[in-house]
């Protein structure tokens, strides 16, 4: 009876100390330190080749970006030997023809690379141009029978539903048609991985439909007619997932720029990348961009830590000595049957 209870006893023992193991088995996702990642896989000569590439490129912007880097983790790149090049590239003469050309191209292709780039793709969505214009001509590779992009299409329509709506909401909206337009553009810029295109095409698709709008559009010309039809097959009751997709993007933007955002969206995977590239974005600011390009998708890496460390290994050692009684009662309780066994075998004889 005594060994009964005790195994009762280890029994339950046990029982507690697994649910207490499973209570404790929980975890924090802790960010990668970007600072010790920095020091292990990245020298001073990456750094040197980043600028000199960027003066190549005509991007003093850039090149300064990666300097203020070098410089935030105390790297020793000698910043005389570019600066003068540098100046030269930010005169007023150049820095005119260089954001006037590109401003241009991104508001008339929805195409950029830079800020003034992105910048004039932008404009053109805010004030429909550009969501209108890609509309059309997504439309005529339909009616040619082509292969129609559609994301782009989705985010068109989502973009043209949201300049409505940010009229009629005195500018509330602003920044999800920021971060939607945003979004299009990394799109159009192939800077958008396929597993995020995937996630950003079901978000869009629950807003704006897709063949609603093509059945609308069923043999119209007209920029207007289409814009009418985009904003029919538009429906903000869906907007909630693509809304919180649309503000961490825009919360990246004011972080950062739009040129940058648009770029750092080759990183994201999924929501959670997100989400992990916004909070990096939040400390690193303009600089988000030379992180993400020398350490990669590492820096929106995270480690996974024990919420209750001690707990956990207190209630693993309480559950190993639970088991322990456990089967030592139950060998216990084996060897007084065998004897038990054996003083009646000897009666007998």
């Amino acid at each position: 009876m005594f060994r009964f209870i005790v195994f009762i006893i280890a029994l339950t023992s046990l029982v507690f100390s697994l649910v207490a193991i499973m209570d404790y088995w929980k975890f924090d996702e802790q960010a990668q330190d970007i600072a010790a990642l920095m020091k292990t896989n990245v020298t001073t000569q990456d750094f040197e080749q980043r600028i000199e590439q960027a003066i190549q490129n005509d991007n003093p912007e850039e090149a300064r970006m990666y300097m203020a880097l070098a410089g935030r983790f105390a790297y020793a790149v000698d910043t005389a030997v570019y600066l003068p090049r540098i100046e030269a590239l930010e005169s007023t003469w150049n820095t005119t023809v260089r954001n006037v050309s590109r401003f241009t191209n991104g508001f008339i292709d929805g195409q950029g690379e830079d800020t003034a780039g992105v910048l004039g793709a932008v404009t053109a969505d805010f004030t429909v141009v550009g969501d209108v214009r890609d509309l059309k001509e997504q439309y005529d590779l339909h009616e040619a029978g082509q292969e129609v992009n559609a994301l782009i299409v989705g985010l068109a329509g989502v973009g043209v539903g949201l300049t409505a709506a940010t009229i009629i909401s005195s500018g509330t909206l602003a920044p999800a048609k920021a971060g939607s337009s945003a979004l299009k553009t990394a799109v159009r810029a192939n800077k958008v991985t396929p597993a995020f295109q995937r996630i950003l095409l079901r978000q869009s698709e629950d807003v704006f439909d897709y063949q609603k709008f093509l059945l609308a559009t069923r043999g119209e010309r007209s920029m207007s007619a289409l814009r009418r039809a985009a904003n029919d097959a538009y429906n903000p009751a869906a907007f909630r997932a693509l809304g919180e997709t649309t503000e961490r993007v825009n919360n990246i933007r004011r972080s950062t720029s739009l040129a940058d955002t648009v770029d750092l969206m080759r990183y994201v995977e999924n929501t959670d990348d997100l989400r992990r590239l916004e909070k990096v974005s939040a400390v690193y600011g303009s600089q988000t961009r030379g992180v993400m390009h020398l350490l990669g998708r590492a820096a929106i890496g995270t480690m996974r830590v024990l919420r209750h460390t001690v707990e956990f290994f207190m209630a693993l050692a309480a559950a190993g000595a639970s088991l322990l009684a456990t089967i030592l009662t139950i060998i216990g309780g084996g060897h007084k049957k065998k004897r038990k066994k054996k003083g009646k075998r000897l009666a007998i004889v």
